[in-house]
């Protein structure tokens, strides 16, 4: 496997963070270089990503989704589809500041350097990272972004499906880098910590998060199962190829939500819907996911202190291609198939073996009459094994309907006033107080359609 328990140094986090700050009349912090090349900034904007999409992502996806419930504080709040403004000021500036910033100054050295491979993979990470913001927020900065150093601190908004036409296109051009030599700048190596420089397998990636995005549209687009399919031929083909970022064991190597769990104790528990479909299902992964009766497990398989980050997995390939194939072609066959595959990579993945049972009984169709109540089965499937991916569940959520859940009673407030789960979360307080004239609204309505969620 690629993916290597590894030792983050957050002190290049820290370097890269102030470097961009102000020192004075000179601007010139001299106990730092002018300058470092591309590759010096890559882990700390590896790490930077992880710390965006496994921390607030997770949970507001996990809160939502029922997942977890929160007894206290902001998580409690936002399991009550209350959620403030300013809560999403800490997601907002991690995944733009700590992230995607540092990303896309990798990305200008390595074109600047010629470095094809690096650039190619920044692009896959800067396309996962905007295509998350949007799909929490609809639209976002992108084309006007990262321009203080010519003073635009007022970035305009990109719509939603524009976004989406970037993200195949850093894709596209990333995969097509990839194919090609590595030019004549530094080869991709050990700085990058998640692949070690391996170039098939960030062109694995490349492909299976075209299938992704392609799947988010399937309201909108009516070849989306197709495209998904299509992109899927030279996608992720085991666990092994995982698209994930692997946490260290000490201290400050520590995995997010290891992180909430020591700082936020009993803000946060397993969500009784979600501990009783694993209770019913006697599902072998419920132990490695919730510790004691509900409790937020400290030691489970995404929340150990050296726990990974998933971005995208096999599993979640296979269960697209069970998606796609049911409703983009009605081959209920090949769903079958695919579903199947999906729940053993999850088993296998989370357990270290497949359950027979499990899979007989739960990765199959039989009794099942309609595409409706199969598609039912995928999304219920795909839910529990992507626990803790991101922002994958309410995605799903929003596009089919499932899984089947019942709305917090408690869910109906001044921006969600029917009560149901939330299509979307309002814009960070920051942006609204520093950058008023461009924000698309103050203050949402929690049931706004996204263009992909018509």
């Amino acid at each position: 496997m690629k993916n290597i328990k590894h030792k983050i140094s957050f002190i290049l986090l820290g370097v890269f963070i102030l470097s961009s700050c102000d020192f004075g009349d000179t601007n010139i912090n001299p106990a730092l270089p002018s300058d470092v090349s591309a590759q010096a900034i890559v882990p700390a904007a590896q790490a930077g990503m992880a710390f965006a999409v496994g921390g607030e992502m997770v949970r507001i996806n996990g809160l939502f989704m029922q997942h977890f419930e929160g007894v206290n504080a902001q998580q409690q709040d936002n399991y009550n589809y209350l959620v403030f403004s300013s809560d999403m000021d800490g997601v907002w500036r991690r995944t733009y500041a700590n992230a995607l910033n540092p990303l896309v100054t990798v990305l200008r050295k390595a074109e600047d350097e010629d470095s094809r491979h690096t650039a190619a993979m920044v692009q896959v990470l800067i396309a996962h990272s905007i295509g998350s913001l949007t799909d929490m927020f609809g639209d976002v900065p992108y084309t006007d972004a990262w321009q203080g150093l010519d003073e635009n601190f007022f970035p305009q908004y990109d719509a939603q499906q524009d976004i989406y036409v970037e993200i195949q296109r850093l894709l596209d051009d990333a995969i097509a880098k990839f194919e090609g030599d590595g030019g004549s700048g530094i080869v991709l190596g050990d700085e990058d910590l998640m692949y070690e420089g391996d170039v098939e397998i960030w062109a694995k990636i490349a492909r299976s998060l075209r299938a992704k995005y392609h799947l988010r549209t399937s309201k909108v687009d009516p070849d989306a199962y197709a495209k998904a399919l299509a992109a899927l031929e030279s996608g992720i083909v085991s666990n092994d190829d995982d698209f994930q970022f692997v946490f260290g064991s000490a201290a400050n190597e520590a995995n997010p939500q290891f992180q909430f769990t020591q700082d936020r104790a009993g803000n946060m528990e397993m969500n009784q819907f979600f501990v009783d479909l694993l209770e019913a299902r006697n599902d072998p992964r419920r132990d490695l996911f919730v510790a004691g009766e509900k409790d937020f497990d400290r030691d489970g398989f995404y929340t150990s202190i050296n726990s990974p980050v998933v971005y995208m997995s096999y599993a979640e390939v296979k269960f697209i291609e069970a998606e796609a194939e049911l409703m983009g072609n009605s081959d209920v066959v090949a769903a079958e198939t695919a579903l199947q595959e999906a729940v053993e990579a999850s088993l296998s993945k989370i357990t270290g073996e497949i359950d027979e049972d499990y899979v007989n009984t739960y990765a199959n169709f039989d009794g099942l009459t309609t595409n409706n109540e199969r598609l039912e089965r995928i999304i219920t499937e795909k839910y529990i094994a992507l626990y803790s991916h991101g922002l994958e569940a309410w995605s799903d959520f929003r596009r089919t309907g499932f899984p089947a859940i019942t709305p917090n009673p408690l869910g109906s407030n001044a921006f969600n006033l029917n009560g149901e789960v939330p299509r979307r979360l309002p814009y960070p307080q920051t942006e609204i107080d520093l950058n008023p004239t461009n924000v698309p609204t103050n203050a949402p309505n929690f049931q706004d359609r996204f263009w992909w969620d018509q």
